[in-house]
């Protein structure tokens, strides 16, 4: 799993088959730190996530395992919207101080 984003969304009047429907965002990966990584992908959304969130993504093949993504033709998935990250003994992100 990796840490991204949200940056953009990506708008296709045309979409294979089983991509129909299915909301595209572009998501700036992050590092440890949330710092951004310089790298960036387009990402299937399956929580109504918006510009500016910070999301959970999963990768590859398991990108296809949510209810939503099954058989589709994806390489990244948006499977949750961070409220916080912890690390060490301090927040690193909190959603509801930003």
């Amino acid at each position: 799993m990796k840490i991204g984003k949200v940056i953009g969304k990506v708008v296709s009047t045309r979409k294979e088959g089983n991509v129909e429907g299915l909301p595209i965002l572009v998501v700036s990966y992050l590092d440890e730190k949330l710092s951004d990584t310089g790298r960036s992908a387009a990402c299937i959304d399956t929580v109504n996530a918006g510009d500016g969130d910070i999301v959970l993504l999963c990768a590859s093949s398991s990108a296809r395992m949510t209810a939503k993504t099954t058989n589709v033709a994806t390489d990244n998935t948006i499977v949750g919207i961070i409220d916080s990250v912890f690390a060490g003994s301090s927040f690193v992100y909190q959603k509801s101080k930003t």
